[in-house]
């Protein structure tokens, strides 16, 4: 059993008491009205401001845990991550032979949207967003430092595949009560993959 249940819970006392605030003031402010005539009531006014005041932050502190809480990839205590690693195959078109093919986005000349390579065992599709394709002397580039790259097991890679693998990196939420009240426990975090070819000529474009 995950701590997401505590998060349902959370959200369900979040949304019931706002409801509930949303009722109380509409009741008693007509009740003010048909007992006095009067539309303002200092006291009455006073407990309106406290409890919305209590909701929205209830309502927006559970928004920021689902929505908006930023993660450290690299904080194991947080996350897990699980990091794959294959050899890259050579692909063929014609005489043209290629480890990468850049896939272009529909009416756009330039732009890359996915990525696809094949292993010896599967051959995978992957957005742009979540990939890179390194033919540098740096693994990992800029964009991709956010993740918890192994340095030391990514140049292992490198010099046994002669520089074409791919690092396919699964991060995971952990089972935490922090996680559970954002409903992010055992759920997919991220994903990215590290597509490592020796030049920038074995990637074709279409």
């Amino acid at each position: 059993m995950t701590w997401n249940w505590l998060g349902w819970l959370l959200w369900l006392g979040a949304l019931v008491y706002l409801c509930w605030v949303i009722h109380y003031i509409r009741v008693h402010q007509l009740m003010l009205i048909a007992k006095t005539g009067n539309r303002v009531n200092k006291t009455l006014m006073a407990k309106y401001i406290g409890f919305l005041i209590i909701a929205l932050i209830w309502v927006g502190g559970m928004y920021y845990m689902t929505f908006n809480r930023k993660v450290d990839y690299t904080d194991q205590t947080v996350v897990k991550v699980k990091t794959n690693y294959a050899p890259l195959q050579l692909m063929a078109s014609g005489n043209d032979y290629y480890y990468v093919l850049g896939n272009r986005s529909e009416g756009s000349r330039h732009h890359l949207a996915s990525y696809t390579y094949s292993t010896a065992t599967r051959r995978n599709t992957v957005s742009s967003r979540y990939a890179t394709v390194v033919t540098g002397d740096s693994l990992i580039p800029n964009d991709a430092r956010q993740y918890p790259w192994n340095q030391k097991q990514l140049t292992t890679e490198d010099n046994n595949s002669s520089h074409a693998f791919v690092a396919e990196m699964d991060v995971t939420y952990r089972n935490t009560m922090i996680n559970g009240i954002g409903l992010r426990a055992n759920r997919p975090a991220s994903q990215y993959n590290l597509i490592r070819i020796p030049a920038t000529n074995l990637l074709k474009e279409q």
